[in-house]
């Protein structure tokens, strides 16, 4: 996350740490916040643009869960563009094969 005023990261204590509810509440949820550097958007670009997008075009989906199915198969600019590819089918085929090996196994107990 970034330094903003909600999250209360820049209240900083001598040591660099900070406390305060919205800390202490990520934390009783097992969340361990990372705060990203300053002056270095490429941190939170991803997640900024998600949520650019859920704005934009939220309300052409019935459900949360169509958007993302359409977020994540809608062919992308930055990817092989030529072939139509998704961010889904870049995530696959970027993945090392023991990594899905990995998964067939915790999955399908292989």
């Amino acid at each position: 996350m970034d330094h903003g005023s909600e999250f209360g990261a820049h209240r900083r204590d001598e040591n660099g740490c900070w406390d305060n509810e919205f800390k202490k509440y990520l934390e009783t949820k097992g969340v361990h916040p990372i705060l990203a550097r300053v002056k270095n958007p490429q941190n939170n670009g991803k997640v900024e643009k998600w949520f650019d997008a859920y704005d934009r075009f939220r309300y052409e989906f019935s459900s949360l869960d169509e958007f993302i199915v359409w977020y994540n198969e809608r062919p992308h600019g930055s990817l092989d563009f030529e072939n139509l590819e998704s961010p889904e089918l870049a995530f696959w085929r970027r993945l090392p094969q023991e990594a899905i090996l990995g998964m067939g196994i915790r999955v399908f107990g292989w």
